[in-house]
């Protein structure tokens, strides 16, 4: 029987390892998610690994991609501005091959351009508890104060330290439903409590999330005084 073999051109390019895997379910892929952070790029931004464009519409401020695969190694990783040919800004990555569960990462676009970067996080995707989903917080905006999160108003915090610009919490569980559990994540000002930021969820059964602090809190050429805000990711 003659067999056809379909094509499918998807958003993002997946690479194939090369090679006899362990696990035919798993080849040993490591997966990456982009995150554009960078508060004064009014164009979006164009995501590479390598000389591979990884996006086809541009990545606006506050937008994510999807987990995308890759093979292990060290990874030549570019960001520039959507359309051109001006760096944001670049790095070198060691991506990890774990077979059994492949490594996971969080590439985010922070900064302003004059202090453009790119922040690497390792993700810990472990599934939830029954009746849990995992929240995390990510501090993306380089000139806000370090942060910690509350449920509401509530005076205790959910992570046992602050969270400074570059960094990122563990992840922490929350009850959750398979319809879904609202909450009102208040993200405040670790040495004064002040408010910075609500961001509303609703956390269902079994997902995992990320809230990203993102934005600016002294204004540059290209954007107001203050866009301090935050973003919710679905990790799973």
């Amino acid at each position: 029987m003659k067999k056809y073999i379909v094509y499918i051109a998807g958003l993002f390019s997946v690479l194939f390892f090369s090679g006899c895997a362990k696990d035919p379910v798993n080849p040993g892929y490591a997966q990456y998610m982009f995150i554009n952070a960078a508060p004064d790029v009014a164009a979006g931004l164009d995501f590479f690994v390598g000389d591979l464009k990884q996006n086809i519409l541009p990545i606006a401020f506050g937008s994510n991609t999807i987990y995308n695969s890759t093979t292990p190694g060290n990874k030549d990783v570019t960001v520039r501005m959507a359309g051109l040919t001006t760096l944001f800004s670049a790095g070198k990555f060691s991506v990890s091959d774990l077979r059994d569960q492949p490594a996971r990462y969080t590439l985010i676009a922070a900064n302003k351009l004059q202090n453009a970067e790119l922040l690497w996080f390792q993700d810990n995707l472990t599934t939830p508890a029954a009746g849990k989903a995992h929240l995390r917080i990510i501090h993306a905006s380089g000139d806000a104060p370090a942060v910690n999160a509350f449920i509401g108003t509530a005076t205790t915090p959910l992570y046992g330290s602050a969270v400074s610009y570059r960094g990122a919490s563990s992840f922490v569980a929350l009850n959750a439903t398979l319809l879904g559990t609202a909450y009102s994540i208040q993200i405040r000002n670790a040495t004064t409590n002040a408010l910075i930021r609500t961001q509303t969820m609703t956390a269902v059964d079994g997902k995992i999330y990320t809230i990203v602090v993102r934005g600016s809190v002294t204004p540059s050429p290209w954007l107001p005084a203050n866009t301090v805000s935050s973003t919710l990711v679905a990790n799973n």
